[in-house]
C-alpha cells in the first residue's frame, strides 16, 4: 500500500468520527443563533463556533488533495475561505474545533493541528468542475 494511501485511510479513520459528529449535530437550544447547513440529505443546525485566536493559523496552508486539487485556506478579518489558484474564494465555516462547512454542504475536517485534511463532497464547490471528482469519495491529504 503507498504511503499516500496509508496516510489518506489514517485521516479517514480519525476524520470519520468528526464528520458523522457534523452531520448529526443536535440542534441548538431555543433563542440561539443559527447556521442551517445542509450535507447530503441530513440537515444540520448548530451554534455559529467561535475559533480562538490564531486557531485557523494552522489550516491556513496549501493542500494537495488526492484529486490533484491544491486548496489553500485563508483568514480575512472573522471570515475563513478556500480556493483553488486564483479561482473565486469559497466563504466556510466553522462548525466545531477544526471542522469547517461551506454553504454548498462541502465539509472540511482538519485533525493533528492541521497536519491532515479530509474533504467530503469536494464535487460541490464551484471551481473543482475543473478536475474529475466521485461524490462518493472522501478526499484526503496530508502535509
Amino acid at each position: 500500500m503507498s504511503k499516500m494511501m496509508g496516510s489518506a485511510l489514517a485521516v479517514l479513520a480519525v476524520a470519520g468520527p468528526a464528520i458523522a459528529a457534523a452531520q448529526l449535530a443536535p440542534a441548538p437550544a431555543a433563542g440561539a443563533s443559527n447556521i442551517q447547513v445542509t450535507i447530503g440529505k441530513h440537515s444540520l443546525a448548530s451554534t455559529p463556533y467561535v475559533l480562538a485566536p490564531q486557531e485557523f493559523s494552522n489550516y491556513a496552508q496549501p493542500y494537495r488533495l488526492e484529486s490533484g486539487l491544491v486548496l489553500t485556506f485563508e483568514q480575512r478579518s472573522h471570515r475563513y475561505f478556500t480556493r483553488m489558484r486564483n479561482e473565486a474564494k469559497v466563504e466556510i465555516f466553522p462548525q466545531a474545533e477544526g471542522v469547517f462547512t461551506a454553504a454548498d454542504g462541502t465539509l472540511f475536517v482538519f485533525r493533528n493541528g492541521g497536519e491532515s485534511i479530509a474533504v467530503s463532497h469536494l464535487e460541490r464547490l464551484p471551481f473543482a468542475g475543473n478536475v474529475l471528482i466521485d461524490p462518493q469519495r472522501i478526499y484526503a491529504a496530508t502535509r
